[in-house]
């Protein structure tokens, strides 16, 4: 009895010393995303986190250690996982609607995933070439066989990205919803030019 109380006290230590480090991460991504990796410093990840100087350096020894954290658990690609779980989608506006509305959705779900996601998507001098480029195949499928209509790939993926990070926040601020970003989605496909039924008709597919 002794020995699985002493397991169970350790089991419990161990979840709130996991509690405190994800705590301590989700904060630095919130950091990042409003000031940017160059400025942001261990003591704005402090005051983020609302921990003392010395908790943070019981996780952390240095801010590089607390960054590289960051980055191995929300991956150099964050949208690596998602692109697969829609590759097996022929219809090019299916596959990029579906992408956005994962992306959307999993942004409410996972803060860390997300403020990263935000941050990163800041604009051209901090943009992850990943996220800028992630609709150009499906933008360009979608032109070339008539399923969406733009007059240049640069505006189509400025609108595609612009819109997708402006339904991050309000995702990332609470004030979002599945049924929100639905409504999003819906905004960009009627604004690529897909006939309303059509687009009722792919919305009806998402989950």
């Amino acid at each position: 009895m002794a020995g699985g109380t002493a397991l169970r006290r350790a089991e419990i230590g161990q979840e709130r010393r996991e509690k405190t480090r994800q705590k301590l991460i989700a904060a630095a991504a919130r950091v990042i995303a409003t000031s940017g990796d160059k400025n942001a410093t261990i003591d704005d990840f402090i005051q983020a986190a609302g921990v003392a100087r010395g908790t943070f350096y019981n996780y952390f020894p240095t801010r590089e250690d607390l960054l590289d954290a960051l980055w191995t658990q929300v991956g150099k690609d964050p949208f690596l996982e998602i692109r697969n779980a829609c590759a097996a989608i022929d219809d090019p506006a299916e596959r990029l609607i579906a992408q956005a509305y994962l992306v959307l959705n999993r942004s409410g779900e996972d803060q860390v995933w997300g403020w990263l996601v935000f941050a990163l998507s800041g604009n051209a001098e901090t943009v992850n070439a990943d996220l800028r480029a992630y609709p150009v195949p499906d933008l360009e499928a979608g032109l070339r066989t008539g399923r969406l209509s733009y007059d240049t790939l640069d505006s189509a993926r400025d609108l595609v990205v612009g819109t997708i990070r402006a339904g991050m926040k309000t995702q990332l601020s609470g004030r979002g919803s599945s049924e929100y970003a639905r409504a999003l989605c819906k905004m960009i496909l009627l604004a690529l030019a897909v006939p309303s039924a059509e687009v009722d008709s792919i919305l009806s597919s998402l989950s």
